[in-house]
């Protein structure tokens, strides 16, 4: 495909309307369920799509909107039980470590979604703890992969040291993520 038609397929895809909105909504609620898609490429699709504003309303209304939906169905499904009969021996774990899990595991993009909203609804967070865990967490990919969707039409047709700045800066942040997240873990279970 020619990158100088980025923008119809934008356009092409915005035609559908609600349809459009809807499909990447339920694309994102699904992903926290079960790791389908990574949630980065859907975000940096909305960014690519809506830009970088209506992305961002976008990606991060589905997302915590999904993980509550899925924290809620896995408690009621009660596989708080299943896990009991598959991990015999489970041992408490304090609620404060849970959340601090969510919130650093939302910010590690080689974890799924998903993940953090099992292991919450097996744990003993509350749910208005776990919806304050998961929005603080999911805010910043949500912007940084919507930020890279956004800008990929600019990178594309008309390259520029600003963006390819932005896109080191990103990939240096998740690497120290990834890198240091057992510490900031550790840091978080200490200071409670």
């Amino acid at each position: 495909m020619d990158f100088s038609n980025v923008v119809l397929v934008s356009e092409y895809i915005k035609s559908y309307g609600s349809f459009a909105l809807l499909l990447l909504f339920a694309l994102i609620v699904v992903q926290c369920h079960i790791p389908v898609m990574p949630f980065g490429v859907v975000a940096s699709v909305c960014g690519f799509i809506y830009g970088f504003k209506a992305g961002i309303a976008v990606s991060w209304i589905s997302v915590v909107m999904g993980s509550i939906i899925a924290f809620y169905l896995y408690r009621f499904l009660k596989i708080d039980n299943l896990a009991k009969k598959i991990l015999e021996n489970r041992r408490h774990v304090p609620e404060e470590l849970i959340f601090g899990f969510i919130v650093v595991a939302h910010n590690i993009p080689i974890i799924p979604i998903a993940v953090p909203n099992i292991l919450a609804s097996l744990s003993r967070i509350s749910a208005s703890r776990f919806i304050i865990a998961t929005a603080l967490g999911l805010l910043i990919p949500s912007i940084s992969f919507v930020a890279f969707g956004s800008g990929i039409e600019s990178l594309l047709l008309s390259p520029n040291y600003l963006t390819l700045l932005f896109i080191v800066i990103f990939l240096v942040v998740f690497y120290l993520l990834k890198k240091y997240s057992h510490k900031i873990l550790e840091l978080i279970h200490r200071e409670k």
